[in-house]
């Protein structure tokens, strides 16, 4: 836990130090701050209702913390986690607590906050760890009316923090839900290297070809909706009764398999803390790589619209020039003294071709402008394109992508190219910097993506975290649940976690 307080520590300064300047000057929206590093690690639990995600966290915990049924038996969030006593504390108490890391939550809004949860239980298993279990999902999933509150929002949000999340199917429902697809298309996106899929019940099956026929078909539904080549690993499990431990069925298809399976996914709840080291690293390098893309396109867009306004203006200031230059050089040729002699006796009636000719010459100056204003906008509006951006963005990395193909280098693209269209058309081309500061800040976070942020993971004993890991999820659910003898209070977990991550800075 020293190690994982040190990496946590480092992983701040480097988004202080390296990326959060650099993010400023180009409106790159850092998802870290100061309170978005949480001190537990986070197991979240998703999947349609009636799969088992409240029955999965009583088995870890051993204790039957959460109501499970076949019917819908919550509609919102709840965070399990360590404490000397059994208590629950509310949202609102929750978001405002100064020990717990969730102040972050008070904008998904009243009703959601109505529906969290806080449950603390003297369950050892649960020392280092926070399991959030979630509402079970429905076929809808365009209207959130139905919750009250933004129900794909705090999956997201749950999500990015989580280190580990479990999704739940059930031989009824193999992925068929609307809210399902939904997470996996949009919500997951990105975070695959967290997830876990889980078939759970499968006690339930008769035979062994309704086995095969459920799994197969929850294969052809992941594969609709996860965009990769080969289908992830679908952990399938059971749990046996939670008051006899044992399966309470007549005939059921060969269970050892699934045994093994269910402590697989135990071992790798457990082993939250060291994935959450692992997490850390991999956000911050993400971040750092998707950053220097965002700052490297949009300094070359900036430099792009720069010089093209500087021609522009060096033209349109040469005509100026010229135009005013022989007008004064040819002014003995065309000027009149009974023009200034007109003027001072005001008599207007001689001042009428004179007064056209400053009108004809106003009118071609405010035209001149007119036009130049035109065509700032329509270049503005030509570089704000997808296939604009796709173009400088070639320009930013034609060194690297001369030598090679760079998959990787498109693919961070993807993910940063509406951010950058936001930005520009949010903020505005001239707020884009492209001052030589902003080019060594540019070297400086290239040069930690390459040494400073790889030399991370060799600060933290992963060797020993693992083996620790997997020392503990070898111990039996149920001697993993004694109780402790010291006096904490409910939140002690998380608070002391704090407590010496404030102490470590």
């Amino acid at each position: 836990m020293d190690d994982l307080l040190k990496l946590e520590r480092n992983v701040r300064s480097a988004y202080a130090k390296t990326l959060s300047l650099l993010a400023s000057r180009f409106h790159y929206p850092l998802p870290v701050s100061d309170r978005d590093v949480p001190g537990l690690p986070r197991v979240l639990f998703l999947g349609n209702h009636s799969s088992g995600k409240s029955s999965f966290i009583n088995h870890i915990a051993g204790i039957e913390i959460q109501k499970s049924g076949l019917a819908p038996t919550d509609d919102g969030f709840t965070l399990v986690t360590y404490g000397d006593a059994e208590e629950t504390l509310d949202g609102q108490t929750v978001v405002t607590h100064p020990d717990l890391d969730y102040q972050d939550m008070a904008d998904l809004g009243p009703d959601f906050l109505a529906k969290l949860q806080y449950k603390t239980y003297p369950a050892e298993v649960l020392r280092h760890l926070t399991l959030i279990d979630s509402p079970g999902m429905i076929d809808s999933a365009s209207d959130d009316n139905h919750r009250g509150y933004d129900f794909r929002e705090c999956v997201q949000r749950f999500a990015d923090s989580a280190d580990l999340i479990l999704f739940f199917f059930d031989p009824d429902k193999p992925g068929t839900t609307g809210e399902a697809i939904s997470t996996f298309t949009e919500q997951l996106l990105g975070l695959e290297h967290k997830l876990l899929i889980i078939l759970n019940k499968v006690d339930l099956f008769d035979h062994i070809r309704d086995f095969a026929r459920t799994y197969g078909t929850l294969c052809w539904n992941l594969s609709k909706t996860i965009p990769s080549k080969d289908t992830p690993r679908i952990y399938t499990t059971y749990l046996p009764d939670f008051a006899t431990g044992q399966v309470d069925q007549k005939h059921t298809i060969p269970l050892e398999d699934f045994d093994t399976a269910r402590e697989e996914v135990i071992a790798e709840v457990k082993r939250a803390p060291a994935r959450r080291a692992d997490n850390l690293v991999s956000g911050l390098l993400i971040q750092a790589k998707r950053l220097s893309v965002h700052a490297r396109v949009c300094h070359e867009v900036a430099s792009y619209y720069n010089r093209l306004v500087s021609k522009i203006r060096f033209f349109v200031f040469s005509v100026l020039f010229v135009v005013g230059g022989s007008f004064w050089l040819t002014r003995l040729w065309w000027f009149k003294e009974e023009w200034i002699t007109a003027f001072n006796d005001e008599n207007w009636e001689s001042l009428v071709v004179p007064g056209f000719a400053a009108g004809l010459i106003l009118l071609f100056f405010v035209t001149l402008l007119f036009v130049y204003s035109i065509g700032l906008q329509k270049i503005r509006r030509s570089i704000s394109t997808e296939e604009s951006l796709d173009v400088f963005f070639k320009r930013a990395y034609k060194g690297e992508l001369s030598l090679r193909k760079r998959a990787d280098l498109f693919s961070i693209w993807q993910a940063t190219k509406f951010g950058v269209l936001d930005v520009i058309d949010t903020y505005g081309l001239r707020s884009l910097s492209t001052s030589s500061s902003s080019r060594k800040l540019l070297r400086n976070l290239q040069q930690s993506i390459e040494k400073d942020i790889p030399a991370l993971r060799r600060k933290v004993d992963f060797t020993a975290s693992i083996s620790t890991d997997k020392n503990e999820a070898s111990m039996s659910i149920e001697d993993s649940n004694q109780s402790v003898s010291s006096t904490e209070n409910p939140i002690d977990a998380e608070r002391d976690f704090s407590e010496d991550r404030d102490k470590s800075s």
